[in-house]
């Protein structure tokens, strides 16, 4: 599988006509394999394109030349970064989503988050899962979706954590 991925990638990049040196691994985890890719090196800004676009264009094309190469049922996901670039921006919208959650707390109401990827949508939706207080929902279509983060009250905690205990007790 590592070389028909490799062997695919050269031939995608020198496709393109980008000489860049990536560095490739494969990790399994609960049946699925998430190829990642670092790039690295100098003046490699326009791989990334504004706000990511480009990188995540390439990183889908990648995924579709896979597709048709890797066997049938193969159950993966292509992750491409460069020079760092996926890793701090997920640090910044960690960030912006644990800001925008303590608004939510603080004023009561729901907030909606500016357009993102479905990749930042996730980012986001797995930043807040673990609070009780926040719930999280993608919301609109196409390239106008967003995340809406909506605060819980505390009611309504207490009442879901009711529930649950009477759902164990009545298993038991």
């Amino acid at each position: 599988m590592e070389e028909t991925i490799k062997k695919e990638l050269d031939s995608l990049l020198s496709f393109l006509d980008i000489d860049a040196i990536y560095e490739l691994k494969i990790e399994e985890t609960d049946g699925v394999s998430y190829i990642k890719v670092s790039f690295s090196g100098d003046n490699l800004g326009y791989l990334i394109g504004n706000r990511g676009k480009h990188l995540e264009s390439l990183q889908y094309i990648f995924s579709m030349i896979l597709r048709k190469k890797l066997a049938e049922g193969t159950n993966y996901r292509v992750l491409l970064d460069v020079c760092g670039y996926k890793q701090e921006r997920n640090k910044k919208i960690e960030s912006i989503a644990m800001q925008k959650a303590d608004d939510a707390r603080i004023l009561g109401e729901p907030i909606e988050l500016e357009p993102m990827s479905p990749s930042d949508r996730r980012t986001v939706h797995v930043t807040l899962q673990v609070f009780d207080d926040i719930k999280t929902e993608s919301v609109g279509e196409g390239e106008d979706r967003r995340v809406k983060i909506i605060p819980v009250s505390d009611k309504k905690i207490l009442k879901d954590s009711d529930s649950k205990e009477k759902e164990e007790e009545s298993e038991e």
